[in-house]
């Protein structure tokens, strides 16, 4: 029988390992959350974020990426990924030269779909991008092409995911987002914690 530990790192790993090519060896790099810090807010009350350790489905507990010489590979783990009208989940990607965000989004049960863009910047075609939700193992996975972010020796990483439930049916006056951000306690409206760098295997 094997330790429950090594038991434990390979359900963690295993997102990360099905988007690598099978040639590929690569130093995965794993980063851990505070479970339950997730946050809450309403437009309405201009983003004055309140505790919501209820929320499971935008709490990430940790993120595993790997960097291999054609692509980045980022696996975001969550406390219970379940299915909301609206979720999102943002990578933001530091390299020497530029930051990059990749960004998914699943609304209700339907495909999901992935972007890139400069920050501050358009969104532009890049092909071989692609994002997986699964929701047996509380996931989002999602492949970078290395070329499609300049190909640099070594990335930071920032993880931020945000949900949106249905709205209170007992007070229509607003809608509650909630996020987390995957490298720090909470969230920020201003920035995207940072994740220890990652070099290309």
């Amino acid at each position: 029988m094997f330790p429950r530990r090594l038991i434990g790192l390979a359900a963690l790993l295993a997102p990360v390992a099905l988007l690598l090519p099978a040639a590929a060896h690569a130093e995965t790099v794993v980063t851990v959350d505070p479970v339950g810090d997730a946050r809450a807010w309403t437009y309405f009350q201009e983003f004055q974020y309140v505790p919501a350790p209820q929320e499971a489905s935008a709490d990430v507990i940790r993120t595993a990426a790997a960097f291999v010489p054609r692509r980045l590979s980022v696996a975001v783990h969550l406390r219970d990924l379940q299915v909301r009208p609206r979720h999102d989940t943002l990578v933001r990607i530091w390299t020497p030269r530029d930051i990059f965000d990749v960004t998914a989004e699943r609304l209700s049960a339907q495909r999901a779909t992935v972007s890139v863009a400069r920050q501050r910047g358009d969104a532009f075609g890049c092909r071989g991008l692609s994002v997986a939700y699964d929701g047996a193992a509380d996931t989002v996975a999602l492949s970078v092409p290395a070329r499609c972010i300049g190909s640099p020796r070594w990335v930071r990483l920032g993880v931020e995911v945000t949900a949106t439930p249905e709205a209170d049916p007992e007070a229509q006056t607003a809608i509650v987002h909630f996020a987390d951000d995957g490298h720090r306690g909470g969230v920020s409206e201003n920035s995207v914690g940072k994740g220890p760098r990652i070099h290309r295997g």
